[in-house]
């Protein structure tokens, strides 16, 4: 089953950084809002010709339809702009929310958004059998300067269980 989700620029940005972006649209019907864009596509074709990885991996999936515009009628005042709309999106449409920072995490969790982390995410396409043990372990070591100590000490934790109910690991 697809679930519409509603896209935060940490959880892009990260996801590209280790590889998974492709793996979303096999689960989720993700929508971005204009401030998340702006962000993610954060460099100006008229004031330079350079495009980051991700934001040109945006641009495509957005051009190809796999990505989704949709704005929430009542942006949050609070973190950034990405955050705040895309939090905004998931709490009013009941969606639920990829994003990789952990205090807006928080935040939404306590307004009963269910949210996706990057680390959330190597697990449960560890879960599927779309990731190896040894992938999921080099996604979750990649992840250690950009993400919270306490998410992929958490993920660390649901794989070893996973692994062993498998017999990956004795």
């Amino acid at each position: 089953m697809i679930r519409n989700a509603s896209l935060d620029t940490s959880f892009w940005n990260i996801a590209g950084r280790v590889g998974l972006v492709p793996y979303l649209f096999s689960y989720f019907r993700v929508f971005y809002c204009e401030a998340v864009e702006r962000e993610i596509v954060a460099t100006d074709p008229t004031q330079t010709p350079l495009i980051y990885p991700q934001a040109m991996l945006f641009q495509v999936l957005r051009e190809d339809g796999r990505l989704h515009h949709q704005e929430p009628e009542k942006p949050l005042s609070l973190f950034g702009a990405g955050e705040a709309h895309a939090i905004a999106l998931a709490h009013e449409q009941s969606w639920l929310l990829l994003i990789n920072d952990a205090r807006p995490l928080r935040f939404a969790q306590d307004l009963g958004i269910t949210c996706v982390a990057v680390p959330d995410f190597v697990v449960f396409l560890y879960s599927q059998q779309r990731l190896t043990l040894t992938a999921v372990q080099g996604c979750l070591n990649r992840l250690t300067t950009t993400t919270s100590p306490a998410l992929i000490e958490q993920a660390e934790k649901l794989v070893l269980q996973l692994a062993q109910t498998r017999g990956d690991i004795s």
